[in-house]
């Protein structure tokens, strides 16, 4: 009986030839699009080492940041298929990028904006009329409005909606109502607004050290009031002495002093205390008395005798 050993073949005899193995054929990187060898493809880090993985909101915020990697212009934010190791090497960065300038601050709403943001918000916003913000006067039609505000750089303060007028400050402290359309606002006005100003200030100090005197303060300056709704009468405010006068259906009152306390802008008059009554008046019937005392019951009646014929 043969062995075992002897019925096998001898080595080499009766084994079909093994093909030699062949490189695997080079397949192009999706991320740079050159021919790389298989083997030497690996998975994008964005999408497969980022949990979760990178957002194109995040990728457009990096590439939007200063010294941003240049293949982040050409490139996708994540790639499904394999990619060449030296783009693999190159998205790790941005890898690291992500976690430590996004995600490490609590996502893109805790993050500021980028330059290129802020470049296009002031470009679509170089033109709004907004509180705080300077601003120069044109194209007042008054000759003495004209040649005194027109080409003066102010600051916008508040605007009343009723009239369409700002409250604005010009460099000089000196408070004004101006019209919106009045008013023109831009990013050369920004700065040019901060150069007049700082010459403003230079020429105050020039002249307080020639005279001595100090520079105006702003706690020294008297504002229009951010909610005044009477009208810009001077001397005709809450509080302001005045004089009874031209009033036809009640002649007796004019000469009379009183104390304007409140203006009713429905109906367009001050409420006057006479010191022994109130009446409602519009303001063409008075006239400022800085210089009168209070009313009282006691000089209403001294005011009846010394107009006896009003009475």
């Amino acid at each position: 009986r043969p062995s075992v050993a002897s019925s096998l073949p001898a080595a080499g005899l009766g084994r079909a030839p093994q093909p030699a193995l062949q490189p695997r054929a080079a397949m192009p990187c999706p991320a740079c699009g050159e021919e790389k060898p298989s083997a030497e493809m690996k998975p994008d880090p964005l999408r497969w080492e980022l949990d979760p993985p990178c957002s194109e909101a995040e990728w457009s915020y990096l590439a939007d940041l200063a010294q941003a990697p240049e293949f982040m212009e050409s490139q996708k934010c994540v790639y499904m298929n394999n990619i060449c190791r030296r783009c693999y090497s190159s998205r790790l960065e941005v890898v690291a990028r992500v976690k430590m300038r996004i995600r490490s601050k609590g996502g893109l709403e805790q993050c500021g904006p980028t330059q290129n943001m802020r470049k296009e918000y002031e470009a679509a916003h170089a033109t709004d009329l907004v509180a705080r913000r300077p601003a120069r006067v044109h194209g007042l039609q008054s000759a003495a409005a004209a040649a005194a505000l027109n080409g003066q750089f102010c600051k916008l303060l508040k605007k009343d909606e009723e009239s369409g007028r700002w409250t604005v400050e010009l460099v000089t402290g000196e408070q004004k109502a101006i019209k919106e359309s009045n008013l023109e606002v831009s990013l050369d006005i920004d700065q040019e607004f901060e150069v007049a100003r700082a010459k403003h200030l230079i020429q105050q100090l020039k002249v307080g050290a020639e005279t001595g005197a100090k520079p105006q303060s702003r706690e020294e300056r008297r504002p229009l009031g951010e909610a005044i709704v009477w009208p810009k009468v001077k001397g005709i405010h809450p509080g302001a002495m005045v004089r009874l006068q031209g009033l036809t259906g009640a002649p007796e009152l004019n000469g009379r002093r009183g104390r304007c306390l409140t203006f009713d802008a429905e109906v367009g008059r001050w409420k006057v205390d006479l010191g022994d009554e109130q009446k409602a008046l519009r303001v063409e019937n008075l006239t400022p008395a800085p210089g009168e005392k209070p009313p009282t019951k006691v000089s209403a009646e001294e005011d009846k005798k010394v107009h006896p014929q009003h009475s």
